[in-house]
């Protein structure tokens, strides 16, 4: 269970176990046109796509699946309420939806293709098993970063045809940008002595240990005075852990444990008299946050876009938040990395012109230089987003069952850390 997740990678990849180019670069007029297109899944008045998701059967209860289509089908229902009625004359639909229920993603990939759609999206599975397969096939592929197989240390560059919601990178088991988040916060903190948990699979285990690793190369951030990698998923029991905590003088928790876990995690720290903020892993969520404010208040998240508690929220959130209320879907983490996966791929159809093709669409993303969503997320230069993670995150913390924004400015959200960080900044780069 890793931390990937942006923290979306850290944390999702732990869930696993268990924008602009300018203008949109086709003018309202081409825009009318409505050439003949040879690609799967195009007809003369429709583009379909298809996603799959984990809606059902993740022990952890994120069933990101779900939110991610409604998120998606969002920013369909505004782009084909436009002006222009959808892309080059034809709708776009979302025409396929698949349930991977956590241990079936190959499969119900295999079966996406099969429904012959143009492109795939969302995609927002706790499990990408069927990674290769889009690859193989050259599929423009639009998803939850959470994954190795979108890019990683292992797999670097990523394959050019996959994009994550903000970037297609993660940093899963040595020191990368959100690892330097969690230093950066305990030196903002003075919050010298910390503590690891994390479950005893590679996934989660190898997040801790890139924690570790980082504090070892920033050792003014804070020390690692506790590290435990032994727990089983789904354990109830932390009292040992809590005791040694007490017993090391621990004043900062990073847990690389699904939300559920680090929240008993807390009431046993609260049962022991341990007051210790945690950065608490794949937590933005206002009901889960309210149910466990008793232990949750004075903790931190972080995200990878503009959160909702924004005071000065960019345009790419408000309309968003307006589209995702009309369509009736769940306004939550993963239905904005649905919304902003649509958003992408209808940037690049755009770009590619009214005789798009799949590769095209790959081609014309992968020379964005500087895409954000409208401010949804932080700048995304495409040329370098397949072998370089991602680096800026916007902080909240929890204060009476709710989440505040902390350290950013209004109108730039984000703090960002390059990848080849030498030092801990003491005031890192804001960006909008």
């Amino acid at each position: 269970m890793s931390r990937g997740r942006v923290r979306v990678g850290r944390w999702g990849a732990l869930i696993a176990v268990i924008a602009l180019v300018g203008a949109f670069g086709v003018s309202s007029a081409g825009a009318q046109q409505n050439p003949p297109v040879n690609q799967p899944g195009v007809t003369d008045s429709e583009i379909r796509v298809g996603g799959v998701g984990t809606v059902t059967s993740d022990p952890t209860g994120n069933n990101p699946g779900g939110p991610a289509f409604d998120g998606t089908q969002a920013y369909f229902d505004y782009i084909n309420a436009s002006k222009d009625k959808g892309v080059c004359g034809r709708k776009l639909v979302l025409s396929s939806k698949r349930d991977d229920a956590l241990a079936n993603n190959r499969q119900e990939v295999q079966g996406l293709l099969d429904d012959n759609v143009f492109a795939a999206l969302p995609m927002a599975t706790s499990l990408f098993t069927g990674a290769d397969l889009l690859v193989r096939d050259g599929v423009p592929t639009f998803g939850w970063l959470i994954n190795g197989e979108w890019g990683s240390e292992t797999v670097n560059p990523g394959p050019p045809n996959l994009f994550g919601q903000n970037g297609s990178f993660l940093n899963l088991t040595s020191p990368g940008p959100s690892y330097y988040a969690d230093a950066w916060l305990a030196q903002k903190l003075n919050k010298k002595r910390v503590a690891l948990i994390a479950y005893n699979v590679p996934q989660s285990s190898g997040s801790a240990d890139a924690i570790d690793a980082t504090f070892q190369k920033f050792p003014k951030a804070g020390k690692v005075v506790l590290k435990d990698t032994s727990l089983a998923f789904g354990g109830v029991d932390y009292s040992v852990q809590v005791s040694k905590m007490k017993d090391e003088k621990v004043n900062l928790v990073i847990p690389s444990i699904d939300a559920n876990g680090a929240f008993t995690l807390a009431r046993e720290m609260k049962k022991q008299g341990l007051n210790a903020p945690m950065i608490l892993p794949n937590a933005y969520n206002q009901d889960r946050i309210a149910k466990n404010a008793d232990v949750a208040n004075g903790s931190y998240v972080f995200t990878g876009f503009a959160p909702f508690e924004s005071t000065s929220k960019p345009a790419g959130l408000k309309l968003y938040e307006k589209w995702i209320k009309k369509s009736g879907g769940a306004k939550n983490e993963n239905s904005v990395y649905g919304w902003l996966n649509a958003d992408l791929f209808v940037r690049g159809l755009k770009a590619a012109g009214c005789d798009f093709t799949r590769q095209k669409v790959i081609d014309a993303i992968n020379q964005m230089t500087n895409y954000t969503g409208d401010g949804l997320v932080a700048p995304v230069d495409w040329t370098k987003a397949h072998q370089t993670a991602s680096g800026c995150f916007a902080w909240l913390k929890v204060e009476n069952g709710k989440f505040k924004p902390v350290f950013g400015q209004s109108g730039k959200p984000f703090l960002c850390f390059p990848a080849d960080l030498t030092s801990i900044p003491t005031n890192p780069q804001t960006s909008s």
